[in-house]
């Protein structure tokens, strides 16, 4: 799809689905009604950046429409005001706390991969007393949530039966959240999603978006009987581990990938999951090319749209490479980090990595610097 930027119409046409993007973020969330020359700033997700802007997006033909105006002007001309009036909403309040954790900051989630051929760190956490371990020192250095999974879903991956991946993830999680700990069950699963609740998993973060049959509704019984579970973090994929890269193909990555969030939490809420138990993932990565993947981490902001707190998962991932030159997954510290800061000053509130401890003194270099004056 070709992108059209249109800055001559003095409002984008009336009658068309439209999408919208905040930008020209500046620090100054704090400074919520106050006025940035002839324009109000308008706080991002409740967080530390404001926007005064956003791109209009709008379907033409085989062209999207991309439009650039103030808030107000858009709120004016909007056909839909009420619409208008929610989806702005949607960007500018606060999240509330998501399993315990405040969303006004980043939250950093350590990656515990339970599996002998992880992309990454295969083999590394496969044992469960190094899984343990593993968890424990992510924690020391910063990780506020810890994922366990039994799954590779690298690309290519073969599935694990069911009782195999709870085999491998049920006794780390019992552990860590015996600790204290704040633990995600990444799993696709709804049996296995099951199992790590009964071990005391507080999330279930899955790839594939909860379509597994009754996944939805398991989550909504968890949410219902226990205030400290039933959190649901929806990952967007196209495909399956096993097929996902095979040519995949967007109108326009982002967008498409709104979309089919949107469905997915409509599918979760309907089931019985309350709003401030969900938050969504783009899924970096899973069913993309690198360009896709790029023009997801620069449209970011976006996903505020949605009205929950967004994670991003760039870690090692092999556009990194594709990207740069060739590196193996164990020396693309840098490109994760540069992709994770892209994102961060978008307002997004999870970061899932390997790297706990370098990407927590990114986040926090990078937050000093945001703030300082």
């Amino acid at each position: 799809m070709k992108l059209i930027y249109n800055q001559t119409l003095p409002a984008p046409p009336h009658g068309r689905r439209s999408w919208v993007r905040p930008i020209s973020l500046t620090p100054t969330a704090s400074s919520y009604g106050q006025q940035d020359g002839a324009q109000r700033l308008y706080p991002l997700a409740g967080g530390i950046m404001s926007f005064a802007e956003v791109d209009i997006a709008q379907k033409q033909d085989d062209s999207l429409i991309i439009q650039r105006m103030s808030v107000q002007d858009w709120q004016e001309a909007a056909s839909d005001k009420a619409e208008a009036k929610r989806i702005l909403d949607n960007l500018t309040k606060p999240r509330p706390d998501f399993a315990g954790l405040s969303m006004a900051t980043p939250q950093i989630m350590g990656i515990v991969n339970a599996t002998p051929d992880s992309f990454s760190d295969g083999g590394q956490h496969f044992d469960a007393q190094d899984g343990i371990n593993g968890a424990l020192a992510m924690a020391l250095a910063g990780a506020t949530i810890l994922d366990v999974g039994g799954e590779s879903t690298r690309p290519g991956a073969e599935p694990v039966a069911r009782d195999e991946e709870i085999r491998r993830i049920t006794p780390i999680i019992e552990a860590l959240t015996t600790a204290g700990h704040i633990v995600s069950a990444d799993t696709r699963h709804t049996k296995v999603m099951a199992a790590a609740g009964t071990a005391g998993a507080q999330i279930i973060n899955d790839v594939g978006g909860f379509r597994d049959d009754g996944a939805p509704e398991l989550m909504g019984q968890m949410a219902s009987t226990s205030a400290n579970q039933g959190y649901a973090i929806a990952m967007h994929m196209q495909g399956t581990p096993e097929t996902m890269q095979k040519n995949p193909s967007y109108d326009f990555a982002p967008l498409d990938v709104y979309d089919w969030l949107a469905e997915r939490i409509t599918a979760l809420t309907e089931a019985g999951v309350p709003l401030s138990h969900i938050a969504i993932d783009p899924g970096f990565g899973f069913g993309k090319t690198p360009t896709h993947n790029l023009e997801i981490i620069n449209w970011t902001s976006l996903y505020h749209g949605l009205g929950v707190p967004i994670l991003i998962g760039v870690s090692r991932k092999s556009s990194i490479a594709k990207l740069s030159k060739d590196e193996p997954a164990d020396q693309r510290l840098g490109g994760s980090l540069a992709l994770t800061l892209r994102a961060v000053e978008q307002g997004a509130q999870i970061i899932r990595t390997h790297d706990v401890a370098q990407t927590a003194q990114a986040i926090s270099i990078h937050h000093k610097c945001l703030t300082a004056g």
